[in-house]
């Protein structure tokens, strides 16, 4: 191990002999990962890490958590050597919890349910732990199916999310949860993820792999604009289309998405008006990148490759717009999600 090293958190699916969480060290010299230590969980299907690297916050995918009928999110201390100390969850209020995400300033964390289709807002207590939401917002009565799929901060002062039940971005003011704006995506496709950069969001489809990119103008006039649609694929697949995640470099140069049928991430270039430019798609060396995450210097990326068991680690190239695997793939069961830190310096 070199003088400096990135430390990830791999969430998975309780199958296959999974442990939980586990604590993956990644030489920055190498891109050699270590497995440091797991720590126990219940379908830990997302994790956030807070801007400060001092704790995590996971989702437990299931129908009950701590004696309610309900989903959970958990809150983790991150120790020096990079183990994780459980501080207590909360209920989510609805089940199947999906996503996880914590705002900029760490004071609060989000999270939504793919049953019941509601998500909830946390603060956060001084030494990281969780209150009980201070707020549950439910899906409209007259929706049918009642189902979130990703929720994300935007900006200072708005919480988005994709809706399966309205087929919407939805957009909320973060400090009392009150219903902004939203767009409902035409002829009924499969929603799945949203990220921002810059002034501009995207929202990513599952089935068919579009992403829609919008101006964001909350703080103007309460709108979103949208400029231009753009699929992942090129025009030159003929394949299946199932994406799961799309992360935003931390510059805001690049917009990394994947696609889980292909095995592959494909990266675009932001130009300056926020439009996007398809520049390489990279197969991964493994099957159904179900997440992956971006350092928080922007260098490297982790893929959890969920069918084939382990997670790579890839270097960005900024200027052909690619990803090169790096090291040596580590073997985690059924990897679901990706946290990972900035570069660490060794004490």
């Amino acid at each position: 191990m070199g003088n400096s090293y990135y430390q990830a958190y791999i969430g998975t699916n309780s199958v296959r002999g999974s442990r939980g969480i586990y604590c993956v060290r990644i030489d920055a010299e190498t891109f050699e990962p270590e497995l440091i230590a797991a720590e126990q969980a219940y379908n830990s299907g997302s994790v956030a890490l807070d801007q400060k690297g001092k704790f995590l916050y996971a989702a437990s995918e299931g129908m009950t958590f701590e004696g309610y009928a309900d989903g959970g999110v958990s809150a983790y201390e991150i120790g020096m050597d990079g183990t994780l100390k459980k501080l207590g969850g909360q209920r989510t209020y609805g089940q199947r919890t999906c996503c996880v995400a914590v705002d900029e300033k760490g004071e609060n964390v989000y999270a939504c349910n793919f049953y019941k289709g509601t998500f909830s807002a946390f603060p956060v207590a001084d030494k990281g732990g969780l209150y009980p939401a201070k707020y549950v917002i439910k899906p409209p009565a007259e929706t049918g199916w009642k189902a979130l799929h990703c929720v994300a901060p935007i900006g200072d002062g708005y919480i988005g999310v994709i809706s399966l039940a309205e087929c919407a971005l939805v957009i909320y003011r973060a400090k009392d949860g009150e219903r902004i704006t939203s767009y409902t995506f035409p002829g009924n496709p499969f929603p799945r993820y949203f990220e921002t950069a810059g002034s501009h969001i995207y929202a990513m489809m599952q089935m068919p792999d579009d992403i829609y990119v919008f101006e964001e103008r909350l703080n103007r006039d309460g709108s979103i604009r949208l400029v231009q649609k753009i699929s992942v694929m090129d025009q030159t697949y003929q394949g299946m289309a199932a994406t799961s995640t799309l992360r935003a470099t931390p510059d805001g140069r690049l917009l990394l998405a994947a696609n889980r049928p292909s095995d592959s991430i494909t990266v675009f270039e932001r130009r300056q008006d926020g439009r996007l430019e398809r520049k390489h798609i990279t197969r991964l060396p493994g099957r159904g990148p179900r997440d992956f995450h971006i350092s928080g210097d922007g260098r490297i990326v982790v893929a959890a490759l969920q069918h084939s068991d382990e997670i790579s680690v890839h270097e960005i190239d900024y200027e052909k717009g690619s990803l090169t695997q790096r090291g040596k793939k580590l073997s985690i069961p059924s990897p679901a999600a990706v946290a990972i830190s900035g570069r660490i310096k060794m004490e």
